[in-house]
């Protein structure tokens, strides 16, 4: 049987500029992740010594180099709309091995509420994907509580770039089945640091607008603003999902938009949809990519990948203004509710 992880608030963590490498949280996902690389729960041996490239320019986005992730993985399944119902029939997380369970996170010990699970194809080492309440078939929309389950894994985490990532159906989600994808990532990503405008500011609601994808920038600077900051995001991304229109969302540790302490940034954006199954071009514009990070197949793409690229493919999957200003003026007379 799989571990547990109680959530303590008063040892989080959102400070990204920290000689703090691993914390309890962290150790724990190291060593069930390593018992599952000793137990061959994956599908490829994953490199410790990623090929990596800082490209040139302002945003220092950050590659690797990952054929196997492309080689070997589960084919994604197709979709039509944001919010295509969970088809038991197709893969989800009930049909794993118990073996590819690491641990659960929740509030009380000895409870299964919220699980931390490897991803059998991973994108970089310790890689993992997070899956609340699995047992409830929740397609692939995001609630308050996953949400929260999301928070909390940045927060207990001591490494400076811990990542989580949410990919919409036909915003690259390859599972209809409600899950989040947790990354340690090897460098300081743009997104941290990025100047966003104000936007809603009574909701702690930034506008993010260095692209022609625009999207919303949320800050928690303390623990007691998780609820109430997750029921404003999930105000967002059901009006998102009620308007078909797909979405990523990050959260990292980063600078606060409003002052200088340190605060958890949690980022939607909205783009074009994905219709159909995801398919593998040079690369694909998901959370990762709009975040300042991607994994690549071929090494002559790698070699030659450069920021002005990166933009104007995350550029290429805009909505149209007016469109984009429509959301914006929807989203402040909700948040204004």
């Amino acid at each position: 049987m799989w571990k547990h992880f109680k959530f303590d608030p008063r040892t989080i963590n959102f400070s990204y500029d920290t000689d703090d490498k691993l914390s309890d949280f962290d150790v724990l996902l190291h060593s069930a992740w390593d018992r599952a690389v000793a137990e061959g729960q994956f599908k490829y041996k994953i490199d410790q010594n990623i090929k990596k490239r800082i490209l040139d320019g302002d945003l220092h986005y950050v590659i690797e180099l990952n054929p196997s992730r492309f080689d070997k993985r589960r084919l994604p399944d197709p979709f039509e709309r944001v919010d295509t119902p969970f088809d038991k029939n197709r893969f989800n997380f009930n049909k794993i091995k118990d073996e590819e369970i690491l641990f659960s996170l929740d509030d009380e010990q000895q409870t299964d509420k919220h699980l931390v699970i490897i991803n059998n194809s991973p994108v970089r080492p310790y890689q993992v994907l997070l899956v609340p309440n699995r047992q409830l078939e929740q397609s692939q929309i995001l609630t308050v509580d996953c949400i929260l389950f999301a928070l909390r894994v940045v927060a207990s985490s001591a490494y400076p770039f811990m990542y989580v990532g949410f990919n919409s159906l036909c915003g690259y989600a390859s599972v209809n089945h409600l899950h989040l994808h947790g990354i340690y990532m090897p460098n300081r990503l743009y997104i941290q640091t990025v100047k966003c405008s104000p936007f809603h500011v009574n909701s702690n609601c930034y506008l993010f607008d260095l692209f022609d994808v625009q999207g919303f920038a949320f800050e928690i600077k303390h623990v007691d603003e998780f609820d109430k900051i997750a029921q404003r995001i999930n105000t967002v991304t059901n009006y998102l999902v009620s308007s078909d229109v797909a979405h990523n969302m990050t959260i990292m540790k980063g600078d606060s938009f409003s002052s200088s302490q340190p605060a958890l940034r949690v980022f939607v954006w909205l783009r074009q949809s994905n219709i159909g199954a995801k398919t593998f071009h040079q690369w694909n514009i998901g959370c990762l990519e709009l975040s300042g990070y991607t994994f690549l197949q071929y090494e002559e793409i790698f070699n030659d990948a450069n920021e002005a690229k990166f933009r104007e493919c995350i550029n290429g999957v805009a909505l149209s203004s007016e469109v984009q200003q429509k959301i914006r003026d929807d989203v402040k007379n909700l948040l204004d509710q």
